[in-house]
């Protein structure tokens, strides 16, 4: 009885934070001025171009990538002819376009037009570093000026991005400047204002430095998780304390992130937006809903739910804590698995009832050749190469795909070899042990970087090639149904980002002859709902070189040699 109400308790939470998560994704949407950027609040309906900046890397992480290039786009042709970026009053900041770097950066990580605003950015900001490293401050007293801090980062990123050393000798003269700087962290500032400063230092790597001060200001974290905004003040400042969840998280401090996190989840608006501040006499946009809480909100939680978990947590992972946006190995076994039984996907295959994303693995491979397959779910796609003649290996992080790929083969009397292992901390095979490795709705779940790193391993480990198989961004009866399932709240499949391309990363892999298709242009149908007789008809009507020729299929292959 205790277990079964602590767990109702855990999936209350759980629920709790995705339904804060998606009001205030939500808000963001609904705040966001049509093609310029976010709002500066709920009652000031002006684009912020500081907010509008810095919220670009916070919707490419949340998958908004057409939200994050539109925003990308309008600072693009709002940049001064100097590089810089205007705050609300219309003058020039140097802080502003140091933000407007920092999503321009990982704007042109997407696309490559970008780059020439990120660097005259750069090179703005860079521009205002005086020679002893001080970068002076037009705020007056209520600001403090080591709010600059929070620019290096991003300056640091610029360095190597655009190959400019003297971006990282500005940074870092500019950064030891504020460490010797006498009274530069004042807790008696506006916790706010503080955390620029704090996660500047922690990104430029001065964790140590800065964590005794953070840890005096979680001091006054009270029992709710709310901190308040100065010492002897009775209320929040909610954008603070959401930066300070980051921070914490960054540290290693989970138990004062997450608590910080669900006082957030509780003062919520219903709107999906945030107060400045909440409290008796809160004096920080009491009353207008500010965009910037919601980004270092979202910050957060995608802090939370991709953090791993280790001695230096200080706290035992719970079911709540598992990621909701990248599915962890129960879930994803329970999301795949539950959908059938061994006995059912062995009728199936010994039936010849394959997905259609069986021929492109069965047309670029032969029989005797040994196949990889990362991420193996139920183990079906591996188990027909394995009656066609290949010579099946299925990696997976769940065990319980893994026994129940087991138990497929055996049902269905062929061979595999089976690993449990996570691809992110490598391939556990030698160099060209397998002929091919090749994966099925695996990558679209990762970041850029850990694509990259995956392919990297993936060409260490074949002697062959390479291919994979993800989300077609083109098709778009597949994009419609899966916008859909996401508003409805029915969508099971955690955070996916359809591909328009994988050329990219297979080439950075050093992968050659790196070819493209879509396939089954009929099964993107099913995502669409009952609307698609008339289109499946239309289907039927045209050649198989004309569909080919529409790239609808719902899933794009790709394929490369060692």
């Amino acid at each position: 009885m205790v277990c079964r109400i602590f767990s109702e308790k855990i999936a209350r939470k759980h629920n709790d934070l995705v339904s804060s998560y998606h009001k205030a994704l939500e808000w963001i949407r609904n705040n966001t001025i049509p093609e310029q950027g976010i709002a500066a609040s709920s009652k000031r309906r002006f684009p912020y171009l500081e907010v509008t900046g810095y919220m670009i890397p916070t919707l490419y992480d949340a998958g908004e990538d057409t939200l994050a290039e539109r925003y990308a786009e309008f600072l693009s042709y709002m940049q001064r002819p100097n590089g810089s970026f205007a705050g609300r009053d219309g003058r020039e900041y140097v802080f502003d376009s140091g933000q407007a770097l920092r999503g321009l950066l990982r704007a042109y990580e997407n696309n490559e037009r970008f780059g020439t605003f990120g660097l005259k950015a750069a090179e703005y900001v860079s521009s205002h570093i005086e020679k002893e490293g001080r970068i002076l401050s037009p705020y007056g007293k209520e600001i403090p000026e080591s709010v600059h801090v929070f620019i290096l980062p991003p300056l640091l990123q610029a360095s190597s991005t655009f190959h400019r050393p003297d971006y990282l000798e500005k940074a870092r003269r500019a950064l030891a400047y504020y460490k010797r700087s006498q009274g530069f962290l004042n807790d008696n500032n506006l916790t706010h204002f503080l955390a620029y400063t704090i996660d500047g230092l922690i990104d430029m790597g001065e964790s140590e430095f800065i964590r005794p001060f953070v840890r005096r200001i979680f001091s006054r974290q009270r029992r709710n998780g709310g901190i308040s905004a100065f010492p002897n003040v009775g209320w929040t400042c909610s954008v603070g304390l959401a930066q300070l969840a980051v921070i914490a998280y960054k540290l290693g401090m989970r138990r004062e992130a997450d608590a910080a996190v669900d006082h957030l989840c509780r003062i919520q608006n219903p709107s999906g937006g945030f107060y400045g501040s909440y409290g008796l006499g809160a004096s920080y946009f009491p009353q207008e809903e500010i965009s910037w809480a919601n980004k270092f909100f979202l910050d957060a939680v995608h802090m939370k739910t991709k953090l791993p978990y280790t001695r230096d947590n200080h706290a035992a992972p719970h079911e709540d804590e598992a990621s909701w946006t990248v599915l962890d190995a129960k879930r994803w076994y329970d999301t795949i698995i539950a959908r059938g039984s061994v006995d059912s996907l062995a009728r199936n295959i010994r039936s010849g009832q394959f997905p259609v994303w069986c021929k492109p693995l069965l047309q670029h491979t032969s029989p005797g050749d040994s196949t990889l397959e990362l991420g193996s779910g139920t183990g079906q796609l591996s188990a027909i190469l394995g009656i066609y003649g290949r010579v099946p290996h299925l990696l997976d992080l769940s065990k319980g795909c893994i026994e129940f790929g087991k138990r497929l083969f055996h049902n269905l009397g062929i061979e595999g070899h089976f690993s449990c292992a996570d691809i992110l901390k490598g391939i556990p095979l030698r160099k060209s042990s397998v002929d091919w490795v090749w994966s099925s709705g695996v990558l679209e779940h990762l970041s850029d970087e850990q694509i990259a790193a995956v392919l990297k391993e993936s060409a260490r480990v074949c002697a062959k090639g390479v291919m994979s198989l993800v989300p077609n961004a083109n098709s778009i009866f597949y994009r419609v149904g899966k916008f859909r399932m996401e508003m409805e709240r029915t969508w099971r499949y955690g955070k996916e980002r359809p591909m328009s391309t994988m050329k990219k990363y297979f080439e950075a892999a050093g992968l050659t002859n790196v070819t493209e298709s879509s396939v089954g242009a009929y099964h993107s149908l099913e995502f669409f709902g009952s609307d698609r007789k008339e289109i499946r008809n239309f289907y039927d009507s045209l050649s198989l070189k004309e569909l080919e020729s529409l790239n609808q299929g719902y899933l794009l292959f790709t394929y490369g040699e060692r």
